[in-house]
């Protein structure tokens, strides 16, 4: 005798029919389908958002070219069109928590001062 197994959908938490393919991890095609596109979008954004990190970092670079490790005015970073909530990791240097980009790691001063740091 075939023994029994209960297979839960994790979109709808459904019950997975019993004749469905012994791998079929959804309940129906609709859930199959919400999870692509979720997955999609997921993928994309991610895409998105390494492109833009890629860019700042380019910035970070031009910018590390003219000031290297010294302090220098957040306008600096503000006219080239840096944006700041972009990172990939926080992290910790001389004792400061910096925002790592690909390259290179700056922190933003209360006083609007920008350190930066190549890694």
């Amino acid at each position: 005798m075939k023994k029994k197994i209960i297979r839960f959908c994790p979109i709808c938490r459904g019950l997975i029919p019993e004749d469905k393919n012994g791998n079929t991890v959804y309940c129906s095609d609709e859930c199959y389908d919400y999870n692509k596109s979720v997955v999609a979008a997921e993928k994309n954004r991610n895409k998105s958002i390494q492109k833009l990190l890629f860019t700042i970092d380019n910035v970070a670079n031009e910018v590390y070219g003219l000031y290297g490790s010294e302090p220098f005015s957040a306008n600096v970073f503000i006219d080239r069109g840096f944006v700041w909530d972009t990172y990939s990791e926080i992290i910790t240097i001389e004792h400061i928590q910096a925002k790592k980009l690909i390259r290179y790691a700056y922190v933003l001063f209360t006083n609007q001062t920008v350190k930066l740091w190549k890694l």
